[in-house]
């Protein structure tokens, strides 16, 4: 038994759906109680169909954006052409034909207005690329880049060159603006050393007070107004700092130094002046070593005096000199061995000095009894030490030395030992007694 209707039948228990348009017979579902029910339930399903196509046409009507409604319309094709039910398809697929010709029309419309604004964009892009004030450029680019992304596609034929030119402009910008900063930070860092460096060196004056100090600080300050502008965040402490050198100095010119160079009528008064000058050296964190050169070769210049307080001049000269040069050796062996040493609080430093310290004194100690041992096997007695001072200011160095006045010859090698001992020991109870004192 055969069941027509205007759209399929039913045979053999089985239900087909009529060939339409392009779109052959095809079975849709089989006969569960009678044909005629079976009929009537897909003729009734067909309005599922009928009211998606319904759906997606008022939805597609009624948008401000048709284009994003075309593959729905593609996908909704696929729909009919698989469903399973019985009605006017065609109908539907003309619905459809003219939809999709009404979301094509507004697309290929709005594909040239999308060039247009894109080019407008690319226009702004160009001028926002060299733009230099940063702050401002920079929320206008990003703003651009915005409302590139929100601008629909162009035609195809031009998309590709039209994305490529808007992020060339947009990395050229930013590239610039990298490259800018980071010249500026280097300029920055640039200009903060040679303030560092002009804070070093007017720091190192203020502790020496060398008799051309005045002229080399009015030279530095000249050069501190030279040097440029830093962000203020960078240069408010140093600029403090520098102030703060600058009162130290001027105030201890007002307070101990006449305005004219002194001149010295007896030589012993500079000598106790440069006595003086590195006794106090001794007591600063790392007073400049080209200065206690410096100091040192005035010294020799003075040479021997006859006063009564050259001798004693000479001796705390020596003292002085010697724990200097020590002292900025031990405070490099520190940081040449311990990582990181200037980061370390105050007492991890004097723990590490200290310790640095005795091993030297118990290896100098060890020498020194290898030339005592050696000095008794030979039956050789050593004199007492004897204050000979070598051109800078220390002991003369190397093999044996011969009184003028009969005395045995002195071994310079062994009382250089015995007076670096003497003088690492002072360190060393300096900076035990910091240990105690403070922590």
């Amino acid at each position: 038994m055969s069941t027509l209707t205007e759209y399929g039948y039913a045979k053999d228990g089985k239900v087909y759906l009529n060939a339409y348009m392009e779109f052959p017979v095809r079975e849709i579902g089989v006969v569960k109680e009678s044909e005629e029910q079976s009929l009537e339930y897909f003729i009734k399903r067909f309005d599922l169909a009928k009211k998606k196509v319904e759906d997606l046409q008022a939805a597609a009507l009624n948008t401000p954006n048709k284009g994003s409604y075309l593959m729905k319309l593609i996908h909704m094709r696929t729909y009919l052409a698989e469903f399973d039910g019985l009605g006017d398809f065609p109908a539907l697929f003309a619905i459809l034909d003219e939809l999709e010709t009404d979301i094509r029309s507004y697309v290929q419309d709005n594909r040239v207005k999308n060039y247009e604004i894109k080019q407008a964009l690319l226009k702004e892009a160009e001028l926002l690329r060299d733009d230099t004030n940063w702050n401002t450029s920079t929320k206008l680019f990003k703003d651009l880049k915005l409302r590139w992304i929100k601008t629909g596609s162009a035609h195809a034929e031009y998309e590709a060159q039209l994305n490529q030119t808007f992020d060339d402009h947009f990395a050229t910008y930013f590239a610039r603006k990298a490259k800018f900063f980071e010249e500026r930070r280097l300029m920055v860092e640039s200009r903060m050393a040679k303030y560092q460096e002009l804070l070093d060196q007017i720091t190192a004056l203020v502790q020496t007070m060398p008799d051309d100090a005045f002229i080399k600080v009015k030279n530095i300050e000249k050069l501190w107004k030279l040097v440029g502008k830093v962000p203020a965040r960078n240069f408010k402490d140093i600029s403090l700092a520098f102030k703060g050198e600058l009162n130290k100095f001027y105030g201890a010119i007002k307070r101990n130094r006449p305005q004219q160079p002194q001149t010295y009528k007896n030589p012993a008064d500079r000598k106790k002046e440069l006595v003086e000058r590195v006794e106090k050296l001794v007591d600063y964190a790392e007073p400049s070593l080209e200065e206690v050169k410096g100091i040192q070769n005035e010294w020799k210049r003075l040479g021997k005096l006859k006063h009564p307080n050259d001798k004693d001049f000479n001796t705390r000269f020596k003292i002085a000199c010697n724990e200097i040069f020590e002292s900025a050796f031990l405070t490099k062996s520190a940081r040449s061995k311990y990582e990181h040493f200037d980061e370390k609080t105050k007492f991890e430093q004097l723990k590490i000095k200290i310790r640095l310290l005795k091993d030297s004194i118990k290896e100098d100690e060890g020498e020194l009894g290898k030339l005592n041992a050696r000095d008794a096997a030979s039956g050789f007695q050593q004199p007492p030490p004897q204050n000979r001072y070598g051109s800078q200011g220390g002991y003369q160095q190397g093999g044996y030395s011969q009184g003028g006045d009969n005395r045995p010859p002195i071994d310079m090698d062994k009382l250089n030992l015995i007076n670096k001992l003497k003088t690492k020991q002072r360190m060393l109870k300096k900076l035990q007694d910091q240990l105690l004192t403070n922590y």
